[in-house]
């Protein structure tokens, strides 16, 4: 690595932002002392105490008091020799001086081209260590600054999970993939997720659309609602648009073919009604006309006035039953095809996206019903 960069990550890492912490620490404070020179060199050592202090100061629950806090804190002569210990009953009582509720204190060494770090987190209230953790890996400086982050969060691991929340996560789609810290924990719908307190790192996926990505801070033991809205790609909106105006079109047709068949049906059965119904019921009454005074001669009149007014009322009866039928495609069609303008709002102002429904366009003198596919 070269010096600059090292000397800039070095610079990032010093800078813990302790006031912001101060603000909102709801699980207290943390002291993080010198971690001990084994073999790294004393400005690596002092880098490393930086990077532990820089990681729980971002998890947003601690208030982190630094090196440089430490030192400022103890006044007096007597605190201040208490830098130097080691043992935790020393480290517990620098604790209780510094009015902290954890210590984290540690080491880190190398042994030919391997690092070894190792963190322990004292709980000053019940008088214990509370975790031990050590990670041992070889590889540059970038790897050893990562190493040394993970080992932090791990070190207060069970005190995030202790201080749980839950999020909700509503999403705009359904089947959408959801991952918490590069994990895949289901897909939508989903319920709620017990996650330990501190920033989370959640990726929202769907074939199709962009992944929405965003670092969630979760609350200790409070519930929150994240809302995720999944934006869809230009591709992915014709094909939908395509799909759904096929469906919807189809349902129109269907509808179209319901009014007409029982509108038809509706016709034939007054055109019955009004023609040929008073013949049936004259012959079924014994009421005959008097040119054909007796049963016999009326049916023979008006045999054929009766076998059409039988076609037409079973013609009527086929066009309700077909209409029918076709109202409840087009029902079917409405209630579960797609919504032709889910995702207008996700397109550019193009203006060439023609409407499928019936709406009013502007007319000379005034507005008329317009209709396009």
């Amino acid at each position: 690595m070269r010096r600059g960069t090292w000397l800039m990550l070095c610079w990032s890492v010093l800078i813990v932002p302790s006031g912001a912490a101060a603000a909102s620490a709801p699980l207290g404070k943390v002291a993080v002392l010198d971690l001990k020179d084994n073999g790294v060199g004393a400005d690596v050592a002092a880098l490393l105490t930086g990077q532990v202090a820089h990681t729980l100061s971002r998890l947003g629950l601690f208030e982190v008091i630094s090196r440089e806090d430490i030192r400022n804190l103890l006044t007096h002569e007597a605190d201040r020799n208490l830098l130097g210990c080691a043992d935790d009953e020393c480290m517990l009582n620098l604790g209780g001086v510094l009015n902290a509720q954890f210590v984290v204190a540690g080491n880190a060494g190398r042994v030919g081209e391997r690092w070894v770090i190792g963190l322990q987190l004292l709980d000053i209230d019940n008088k214990k260590v509370a975790r031990r953790v050590e990670r041992d890996f070889s590889g540059g400086h970038e790897r050893l600054l990562s190493e040394c982050a993970v080992a932090a969060q791990q070190v207060v691991a069970d005190i995030l999970r202790a201080e749980s929340g839950s999020v909700w996560f509503t999403v705009s789609e359904e089947g959408a993939d959801v991952a918490i810290d590069n994990s895949l924990v289901g897909t939508t719908p989903l319920g709620p997720q017990s996650l330990p307190a501190g920033p989370h790192d959640i990726r929202v996926s769907r074939q199709g659309f962009i992944d929405w990505v965003r670092t969630v801070q979760v609350r200790p033991r409070e519930v929150q609602q994240v809302d995720v809205t999944l934006i869809p790609s230009a591709r992915f909106v014709e094909e939908y648009e395509n799909s759904a105006r096929r469906t919807r079109r189809w349902a129109w047709i269907a509808a179209a073919t319901f009014f007409a068949f029982e509108g038809a049906a509706l016709m034939l059965r007054i055109y019955t009604w009004r023609v040929y119904d008073p013949i049936e019921q004259r012959y079924q009454d014994g009421v005959y006309e008097p040119a054909h005074p007796d049963r016999l001669s009326y049916y023979q009149a008006h045999q054929d006035d009766m076998r059409a007014a039988e076609i037409m009322d079973n013609t009527a009866l086929g066009l309700a039953l077909g209409g029918a039928l076709a109202g409840g495609a087009a029902l079917y069609l409405f209630l579960t095809g797609d919504d032709p303008q889910r995702y207008r709002r996700f397109q550019a102002a193009s203006g060439s996206t023609q409407s499928m429904l019936p709406h009013l366009v502007p007319a000379p003198g005034g507005l008329a019903l317009g209709w396009s596919f």
